[in-house]
């Protein structure tokens, strides 16, 4: 649907100044991936990966599509850059997904030895699918598949399958595998979970609760409740005149009995605080990789359905819809660095304003057990 010059203004700004603020992030966010040591870990590198390839990306919506009439032989070669970096955006957000499920669900290293094979794959499968995008040039032949688009220089208007078939197909494909990667993790963890309950109530293991003096050394309470309540002397002696003659006496002022503990018989329990079934290091990766993938979809989302809606019907999406499309591809590349930052910042912002996490302990009551194994209840 052709735009009037108001309409196409618009969207060039909202392109234009999301997509700068998006490459200023990523280019932070590589820039302390590369400086400092403490983000020299594979995810981080996966993270920055992502980074470069979004930077790429969002300039080739900076550039914009009027350079198709000033200079077509560049804009051929930026079309080929957003093809190729566009796919390559998509097929390594399914890597990071990947990546954190094998860390998951096997372990870290598992993860880490296909380091080589991630990468051959993202830069393969979008070399493939720019590649065939001459291919079916040469065997259409409708003219240059590479042109002016919408807000970039990409497909031209002449081939709309094959932005389908060479890039939304594959997009799609990927935004379910992610989606089905995130939904065995989940899985995975309410099955685990629910096994090692199951494990701790047949063993007796439970949460170990901070110990003090009250809980962890019952026998002292005991015997000091013992010797507090047993006979205490009170010497009495008889002064004055008028005082009968007694010679100096006491007397003995007993006390309430002392309370017996009993001994209930129970299972013997142990004191082993249950493993958690994801580590801390891997919930800090299961929530850098899924707000990236969650970012991912939602970017997509708009401009996804428009195009199905292209596709199934003769009529275009209302205006509306066209600039929360150009909304979500211009933020596309907020997600990844935002989430990079926040996971750094946040101890320190914790720290600072006196937030803690919430103790996983908190509210378990844990009973002493005594030389037999039972719980020690005061009667």
């Amino acid at each position: 649907m052709p735009f009037s010059s108001d309409q196409m203004e618009l969207l060039r700004l909202i392109m234009r100044v999301f997509c700068s603020m998006s490459v200023f992030f990523n280019l932070s966010l590589i820039a302390c991936v590369v400086a400092l040591k403490r983000f020299h870990k594979p995810m981080s590198f996966l993270q920055a990966n992502l980074a470069g390839f979004e930077i790429i990306h969002a300039s080739m919506y900076i550039i914009g599509s009027e350079i198709a009439k000033t200079s077509p032989t560049a804009c051929f070669y930026l079309g080929i850059a957003c093809q190729l970096f566009a796919n390559a955006v998509s097929f390594m957000s399914v890597i990071i997904s990947l990546y954190v499920y094998l860390s998951i669900i096997y372990r870290r290293g598992v993860a880490e030895r296909y380091w080589y094979y991630y990468h051959g794959y993202v830069y393969g499968m979008s070399a493939i699918l720019t590649g065939l995008l001459f291919v079916m040039q040469a065997i259409l032949g409708r003219g240059p598949v590479i042109g002016e688009a919408t807000l970039e220089c990409w497909i031209s208007e002449e081939y709309p399958d094959l932005r389908v078939y060479l890039f939304y197909l594959p997009l799609w494909i990927n935004s379910a595998f992610i989606f089905a990667i995130y939904a065995r993790i989940l899985l995975f963890l309410r099955s685990h979970r629910k096994t090692k309950n199951d494990e701790n109530i047949r063993t007796g293991v439970i949460p170990a609760a901070p110990a003090t003096d009250v809980t962890s050394h019952p026998e002292k309470i005991s015997q000091s409740n013992q010797e507090n309540t047993s006979s205490r002397i009170f010497p009495i002696s008889a002064s004055g005149s008028n005082a009968p003659s007694l010679s100096r006496k006491t007397m003995v002022a007993s006390s309430p009995p002392a309370p017996t503990i009993l001994t209930i018989p129970s299972i013997p329990r142990s004191h082993k605080t249950g493993k958690s079934a994801v580590s801390r290091g891997n919930k800090l990766l299961l929530i850098m990789a899924g707000v990236t993938a969650i970012g991912f979809i939602i970017s997509w989302m708009p401009v996804s359905s428009r195009r199905l809606l292209n596709l199934f019907t003769a009529s275009d999406a209302p205006y509306w819809w066209i600039v929360l499309s150009a909304v979500g591809l211009s933020t596309l590349g907020f997600w990844n660095a935002g989430i990079f930052f926040l996971t750094w910042l946040w101890p320190s912002f914790s720290k600072n304003y006196g937030t803690r996490a919430s103790d996983t302990n908190e509210g378990v009551i844990d009973y002493p057990t005594n030389a037999s194994g039972g719980k020690n209840c005061g009667v």
